[in-house]
């Protein structure tokens, strides 16, 4: 017997209906992860944060390191499943990972310029219009130390190690901190930083720190990509003479380690110097 056509009708609008807008097949998921949002009273910016809890977080009662990871909208799945495929196999303690994003339109580098920069700097990085927004680092350091940190140690069992996770302007940024509050986080990744900003503004800092305590407790990883040089811009060498530096004022609490990536670039240095990186700070192997 044949379907009338009204029901036929009806029939395919529920087929239709069924099936993902655009005939899409549904989103892959990452397991274990969730999504926050934590607007800052200091800087006035909404932040949303990418967290993922380790395997059993849920019926056990251990404290996990937590990786603070910057420019987390592309590098928390990176960061995620290096840290799950390593932890699984006995290569790295597991770990709560916090990416911090942000809520609103795309605006990714205005962002990242305000956040990541710890000075104003009217010319350079993006360009002036985008450098017009630079300088906001001191108050993002303030929205991480103040309110972040203790948002994620109310709400999640986080052990006192603490990782900072940063790549180019946000390497910068991680250095910086690690050079004017160094107990902040027990280590730092720091990969490809933008040594080269505000006339190599971090150098000076390091000079200011060696005089004022002699030391920097902490464990550092540095990396750069061996072909990041581009003209007068040697992001190689800034971080050799860097690295160098930090390894002649032989700081008693620091712990470093750094590495030129052979082959590497700006653009695909960062997975594989973050899984040496994470190894190193955390003590995996």
């Amino acid at each position: 017997m044949r379907m009338p056509a009204t029901l036929q009708a009806i029939g395919l609008a529920l087929m239709l209906l069924a099936r993902p807008l655009g005939g899409q097949h549904p989103p892959v998921v990452l397991a274990g992860t969730e999504q926050r949002t934590l607007s800052s009273d200091v800087n006035s910016v909404s932040y949303k944060l990418y967290v993922a809890l380790p395997a059993g977080y849920d019926t056990s009662a251990v404290r996990y390191p937590v990786v603070y990871l910057l420019d987390a909208d592309y590098s928390f799945a990176i960061a995620r499943n290096i840290v799950q495929h390593l932890s699984e196999r006995g290569h790295l303690p597991p770990a709560i990972i916090v990416g911090i994003a942000y809520d609103g339109p795309p605006q990714y580098r205005r962002h990242r310029t305000r956040d990541y920069t710890p000075t104003h700097v009217p010319s350079g990085g993006y360009g002036a219009e985008v450098q017009a927004v630079s300088g906001g680092g001191p108050r993002f350091r303030r929205f991480i130390a103040d309110e972040l940190i203790p948002f994620i140690e109310r709400e999640y069992r986080s052990s006192a190690m603490r990782v900072l996770v940063g790549h180019s302007y946000g390497g910068l940024f991680a250095a910086w901190v690690a050079l004017h509050d160094p107990r902040l986080f027990g280590g730092y990744v720091i990969v490809s930083p933008s040594l080269w900003y505000d006339d190599h503004l971090l150098f000076s800092a390091e000079r200011r720190l060696a005089a004022a305590s002699g030391d920097l407790p902490a464990r550092l990883y540095l990396a750069v990509g061996s072909r990041e040089i581009n003209g007068q811009r040697n992001m190689v060498a800034d971080l050799r003479r860097f690295a160098t530096v930090l390894e002649r004022r032989n700081h008693p609490g620091l712990r470093l380690r750094w590495s030129v990536e052979d082959g590497e670039t700006h653009n695909s240095v960062f997975p594989g110097a973050l899984s040496d990186g994470l190894r190193f700070v955390l003590g995996g192997r």
